[in-house]
């Protein structure tokens, strides 16, 4: 056992050390100062007086939309140009009109080494532009939500790929038709764009937190467990047996107050994450309330009858579309409650090959092998497993599509 526990702790600071080494920047403001987090160096530069305030660790940054801006470091610059992934979250107070978020760029007179991040009041859309020159410029637009304080974006670069997320929906894959090299001059900055006065454009009001700058591309399922959960449920829909509770658990937050809907079969309506005992399936939402601004979420918690239990109704979709929109990208078990002990879930294609296999009962299949997509067609999985201490098979085909 102890060997065991001497091994877990390894593994853990390897990982620790691992991702460390593949951050190259990583402002957390959690000390209240403009340093990177790790090293201490190199530091940011602000503009007018942002004010230290709540954030999704300790604090964050309040830019004014006034004087105050946040520029990284210029030693960010050299690395924009290889791959990278740059992610970080955002709160906006209401402005009206065109609103400046970040930039990277030297002049606002062409479309010379773009980036920029806008936000447009009249639609409530968000507008992120990327490009080398009039013939490689590439734009997507993205509906805000409105149940959300904090947001995320995520830019992930590959090769010639540029990955563009808002909280955490991959919303558009562009193929640049050659390298994007940023310029030396320009800086990453926050809220001070070089259009701004050309634009009519007001710098954004409102806090900045966990601004990252990775040196690889990260991987879509990297990108999710990363994420920090602000004003959010951190627990999944999930089915427990009557008679059971689940703990309902929150992800960080600057609320006041929070409040959940039906409070009735909770321990504490108020409480950030509290116990919940449904007598029968019951979707819970929960209101955090920031003050100038309250951020809502919902989770679904099914109940199961225990002694009704069909150990042979083992549920799996007939098809499913890994193509990274979020919406049935993973083959798996939906109704996992059923499984007291799972042998194995293996997956088969058409010739008979083995294409995964797992242990896991949650775990589910991405569509690839060995890190490689495998194309659209039939597939077949074998689930050996028991139920009500019954030893079950269960084989069946469906179809992946691409």
């Amino acid at each position: 056992m102890k060997g065991i526990y001497y091994l877990f702790v390894f593994n853990f600071l390897l990982q620790q050390c691992i991702f460390a080494q593949e951050v190259s920047f990583r402002y957390n403001f959690d000390d209240c100062t403009y340093e990177e987090a790790s090293i201490s160096f190199p530091g940011m530069t602000p503009g007018g007086n942002p004010q230290c305030v709540c954030g999704l660790g300790e604090s964050s940054y309040y830019i004014d939309g006034g004087d105050d801006f946040l520029t990284v470091s210029n030693q960010a610059n050299v690395l924009l140009d290889e791959d990278f992934t740059l992610d970080f979250y955002f709160w906006m107070d209401d402005q009206s009109g065109e609103t400046d978020i970040f930039s990277h760029r030297n002049g606002c007179a062409s479309l010379d080494s773009l980036m920029a991040l806008r936000y447009f009041s009249a639609t409530n859309e968000l507008l992120f532009e990327i490009g080398s020159n009039v013939n490689n410029y590439h734009s997507v637009r993205s509906v805000l939500s409105k149940d959300n304080c904090w947001h995320r974006f995520t830019l992930v670069k590959f090769k010639l790929e540029y990955l563009i997320y808002f909280d955490n929906q991959l919303v558009k894959r562009i193929i640049s038709r050659e390298n994007i090299s940023f310029s030396r001059r320009a800086g990453l900055t926050f809220a001070n764009s070089p259009c701004n006065t050309v634009n009519l454009a007001n710098k954004m009001k409102g806090r900045i937190d966990e601004i990252t700058l990775y040196k690889r591309a990260l991987s879509d399922l990297e990108i999710l467990n990363f994420y920090k959960f602000p004003d959010k449920i951190k627990t999944e829909n999930t089915t427990i047996f009557k008679g059971e509770s689940i703990l309902i658990e929150s992800g960080t937050t600057c609320a006041s107050v929070v409040t959940w809907t039906p409070s009735v079969t909770l321990d504490d309506g108020s409480a950030l994450s509290p116990l919940a005992t449904p007598i029968e399936s019951t979707t819970y939402r929960v209101s955090y309330n920031n003050g100038t601004c309250t951020s809502t979420d919902t989770v679904r918690i099914f109940v199961a009858d225990k002694d009704k239990l069909d150990c042979d109704n083992l549920l799996l979709p007939k098809a499913f579309t890994p193509n990274n929109d979020g919406l049935n990208d993973r083959y798996g078990i939906s109704n996992v409650f059923l499984i007291d002990t799972m042998e194995y879930f293996e997956i088969y294609d058409r010739w008979g090959a083995k294409v995964w296999e797992t242990r896991e009962v949650a775990e589910q299949w991405d569509g690839t092998l060995k890190g490689e997509p495998l194309n659209s067609g039939m597939y077949l999985y074998k689930i050996k497993y028991t139920c009500n201490q019954e030893a079950k098979l269960n084989i069946d085909n469906f179809t992946l599509i691409r």
